[in-house]
């Protein structure tokens, strides 16, 4: 069991019945929230937990805990994110190697093609 990440508690509050079917504005009275707030987090525009989510998660019935386990890769990301967040020698080396990571993704792409590459204009 572990908590669910961000991107899964953002797609299970979109694809709740019970909040498209209430109005914001129902749902804001009930819990206690300002109508924007629950617009807001209804459409997704949340960037972490807060008692505002929480409200509504529980409103909707929606869990924070799955069974699922994360996929290895996203494993490694988070754990690597967490490192670079914290200010000492260990998150240093982290955003280091996510930088390293992401130039050898970008150093693996294939060349654009010669077509959409401009031609050399020749030395006067």
């Amino acid at each position: 069991m572990r908590p669910k990440t961000i991107p899964e508690l953002r797609q299970e509050i979109q694809a709740s019945a019970k909040l498209q079917a209430d109005s914001q504005g129902a749902i804001s009275t009930l819990i206690g929230l300002n109508q924007a707030t629950v617009s807001r987090i209804l459409r997704g525009k949340f960037k972490r937990r807060s008692k505002a989510v929480d409200k509504v998660l529980n409103y909707a019935g929606i869990s924070c805990i799955t069974e699922c386990p994360l996929p290895p890769f996203e494993v490694t990301v988070t754990q690597l994110e967490k490192l670079a967040a914290a200010h000492s020698p260990n998150g240093r080396h982290a955003a280091k190697l996510i930088r390293l990571a992401a130039e050898l993704l970008e150093s693996s792409l294939p060349p654009p093609s010669e077509e959409s590459m401009p031609e050399a204009q020749p030395a006067t």
